[in-house]
């Protein structure tokens, strides 16, 4: 049983969590990479290319990850992560080219491959033990409300953070990164499941978590359907995010109009939480149906050149994102044993990356 287990402080773990929110979110870089990306002369193709590139290698790290995370334990993943974040902001800031650039992105990739599952699986388990697992989508709402809202406040900082020069904004993301090392620091490893205490090594720990993850992919339909659905949706609508950064900018009458512009673009996933239980008391097919057609309308929207027609997009397009993934994560995470959990959130991602690496090009030329 990890050290202090027992004496989780659920009230001081939700803090610590909601600081690793903002620090993640907090990247005046890298939320207007795309952006930055174009100022500095790359095509939107290439810009597609690189973001393909980002999704090959998350499907490659995602299932180590999670791996490493049910393993090792999710405190020190989220560390790594933190690390990561941090590292891959220097790579950037030391970029002079496509392949530096790539290079970073790499880095980002498992970053956030670290950090996916983990997070999700620390506060399920944090709540567990206290007793408190139905609050789980509440809190996470929270979770993912936090993340929006300071992701959208870098961006509301975007002409500033091209004013500072890409480098320079790149080095100011490594340093809340480090801040996020902090929040990491702070967190109380839940206690994990009994079985995994009486492993002779970590062999045997590794064949143990495949075991339990590859009975719950290969029995679950309900859980692969759940994966697969929310991926297309997903993709479709990042995507339709991603790219609505170079329309806004172009759109944009004034250059001071730009931050204020991409802030409401990240407005929509901070909302996510109102609709949330409303679209969780529905049957999962009917969620998909309705989020999946609206995010089709934005990327229709998105096409267009009007301002209001285009901050409109890719503020539904955030709020039918993040409201199914909350739904979706909680009916996964009700499904996943406790010694795998990270794992098998790990799993979905892969999933996700999956569609969005052959999406990205497409939706590049689709926006050029």
């Amino acid at each position: 049983m990890p050290k202090n287990s027992k004496n989780l402080n659920l009230s001081r773990q939700k803090r610590a969590l909601l600081l690793l929110e903002w620090s993640t979110g907090f990247h005046p870089a890298g939320s207007v990479w795309v952006l930055l990306l174009g100022l500095r002369g790359f095509s939107l193709v290439e810009i597609g290319l690189v973001e393909s590139l980002f999704h090959v290698v998350s499907l490659c790290g995602e299932l180590p990850s999670g791996l490493l995370a049910d393993l090792l334990g999710r405190k020190r993943t989220l560390l790594l992560s933190q690390a990561m974040f941090a590292l891959a902001a220097l790579l950037m800031a030391a970029s002079n080219g496509m392949a530096g650039v790539c290079i970073a992105m790499a880095a980002t990739a498992l970053a956030y491959n670290l950090q996916s599952g983990t997070r999700e699986a620390i506060t399920y388990e944090s709540m567990l033990q206290a007793g408190r697992e139905e609050g789980y989508l509440r809190f996470s709402s929270l979770q993912n409300g936090l993340f929006r809202l300071s992701d959208g406040g870098a961006m509301l900082l975007a002409g500033a953070t091209v004013l500072l020069g890409w480098r320079a904004a790149y080095l100011l993301d490594a340093a809340v990164a480090a801040l996020g090392l902090c929040g990491a620091l702070a967190l109380t490893e839940p206690e994990r499941p009994r079985a995994e205490h009486h492993v002779s090594s970590f062999p045997a720990a590794l064949a143990e978590v495949f075991r339990a993850a590859w009975a719950v992919l290969s029995l679950d339909k309900t859980a692969r359907r759940i994966m697969a659905l929310n991926a297309l949706v997903g993709a479709g609508a990042t995507l339709t995010r991603f790219f609505l950064q170079q329309r806004v900018g172009e759109a944009v009458p004034l250059p001071a109009l730009l931050g204020p512009a991409l802030f409401v673009l990240g407005l929509g996933g901070a909302l996510a939480g109102l609709i949330t239980g409303r679209l969780d008391r529905l049957p999962y097919g009917r969620a998909v149906l309705l989020t999946g057609a609206g995010v089709a309308a934005c990327v229709l929207l998105a096409r267009g050149r009007v301002l209001p027609l285009l901050l409109l997009a890719g503020l539904l397009a955030g709020l039918l994102d993040d409201a199914l993934q909350l739904v979706s994560d909680k009916r996964l995470n009700a499904r996943f044993p406790s010694s795998a959990r990270a794992t098998l959130v790990s799993v979905s991602s892969m999933v996700f990356s999956l569609t969005m690496i052959p999406l990205a090009p497409l939706f590049g030329w689709l926006f050029s």
